[in-house]
């Protein structure tokens, strides 16, 4: 039988059960679970992303399929003979559920490991999803792009719809889709919201909402800042060309050496422990990974294209040719010499008197600023110290967005993206 408590023996009870009540209440931030971004340089915050330990944990993953689509009669350059389809992500619900398109950032595939991340957690928010790379990766510039000459926002939106077309007239046999939304991070935040524009027009989606994950207000500002950032008043004692060199040997050994084989997410962190670039900041290092990507861009294009810019015109590539060479004449080119000399002069022979002016100005938020105030159905997630932003551009988020930007303190550009608050965020603004 248990003794019954009377008296003092009561009211300690009492007192103890209060204090262990009180310690636990006091103690309980200690163990909650971290609620700022823990890596305050943006710039390493970039690099490095989210600790394993903070990052979001999806609680049941879905295995997602990898679709294609195929281009009949499409000509396809013979060293790209592996690029012929077409390759997008899908990861759909059983039962009735909204679609959620996802666009890359620059230079990534569907697949990357940011998509991979975003494929699973807005699937795990109860939507049907469709992956799709940047138009600035190679397998869209040769197998689906319509121009071929990737940057311009306008053109790449453009290729982007028609996909988004495409995929909606296939996945709709199959499947019940309540309604579409869209998303993207950094480049692909930006085509996101120029997607909803374009929509309004065409009203193939009608999109219930739109999810701007670190966009960039201008694309060619934002370009040209990872330039100056190899540039000789940035790289101590080496030049731009040893720079280039450098990072070329070491894409070479990344390539080989590790699981690493797309200009993707991972790219950028597996050069920072590549490259032997002790006298170089954390923005070189970036740039340096932009560069390589974009030289990707470019070199797709250019033999899509038969342009002659860094191959000779009618040179027909092959399997067993030397790239090397192209490689290190692409990896050299900034991304402002590419919009003079490449895709400027591409816009003019498509419409006569295209100034670089309006180039820069369609690749702009600002160009739409009208719409994106006006619209209550576009949010924006991102971090003030975004290395993409300046404080103009944050400015400018907050003014058009106004109670519909949300902006962490820290997490670089897109370092936090798998940050378990930003994660929670992104669900709670995409419902």
């Amino acid at each position: 039988m248990k003794k019954a408590l009377i008296g003092p023996e009561k009211h300690i009870l009492f007192l103890f059960s209060t204090l262990l009540f009180l310690l636990l209440c006091v103690t309980k931030p200690v163990i909650a679970k971290i609620s700022q971004f823990p890596i305050e340089d943006p710039y390493k915050a970039t690099i490095f992303g989210t600790p394993l330990e903070l990052m979001y944990k999806i609680k049941e993953p879905v295995k997602p399929d990898e679709c294609k689509i195929v281009i009949e009669k499409r000509r396809i350059p013979d060293i790209f003979w592996y690029n012929k389809e077409f390759y997008y992500t899908t990861a759909m619900q059983q039962n009735e559920a909204p679609l959620l398109f996802i666009i890359a950032g620059t230079g990534a595939e569907h697949d990357s490991s940011k998509m991979r991340f975003l494929t699973q957690l807005f699937y795990e928010a109860g939507f049907h999803v469709v992956a799709l790379s940047s138009p600035t990766h190679m397998n869209f510039v040769v197998s689906f792009s319509k121009y071929g000459a990737p940057g311009y926002v306008p053109h790449d939106v453009d290729d982007l719809y028609r996909a988004m077309k495409w995929i909606k007239a296939d996945l709709e046999n199959d499947h019940e889709i309540k309604n579409f939304s869209i998303t993207g991070y950094s480049l692909g935040a930006m085509h996101s919201a120029f997607l909803a524009k374009l929509d309004e027009e065409r009203k193939d989606f009608h999109f219930r909402r739109v999810l701007m994950l670190n966009p960039p207000v201008s694309l060619y500002t934002s370009a040209l800042r990872f330039d100056s950032w190899l540039s000789p008043e940035n790289l101590g004692n080496k030049s731009p060309r040893e720079v280039i060199d450098d990072l070329i040997e070491a894409f070479s050994e990344i390539y080989v050496h590790s699981e690493v084989v797309d200009l993707d997410d991972n790219f950028l962190y597996a050069l920072s422990q590549h490259i032997n670039f002790s006298d170089m900041d954390m923005k070189a290092i970036i740039a340096a990974a932009f560069r390589m990507s974009s030289s990707s861009m470019i070199f797709s294009s250019d033999v899509c294209l038969n342009a002659g810019y860094i191959v000779p015109v009618n040179r027909q590539l092959s399997t067993g040719d030397n790239l090397m060479p192209y490689t290190r004449v692409s990896a050299a080119i900034t991304f402002e010499d590419y919009v003079d000399e490449y895709l400027l002069p591409y816009l003019q022979f498509l419409n006569p008197g295209t100034t670089k002016g309006e180039l820069a100005r369609n690749c702009d938020l600002a160009s739409i600023s009208d719409y994106l105030s006006n619209s209550e159905k576009i949010f924006v997630l991102g971090n003030e110290d975004d290395i993409i932003l300046n404080n103009a551009d944050v400015d400018f988020l907050r003014k058009t967005f106004g109670n519909r930007a949300f902006l962490f303190p820290r997490g670089g550009h897109c370092g936090n993206i798998m940050f378990e608050p930003f994660a929670r965020k992104a669900q709670e603004l995409i419902k």
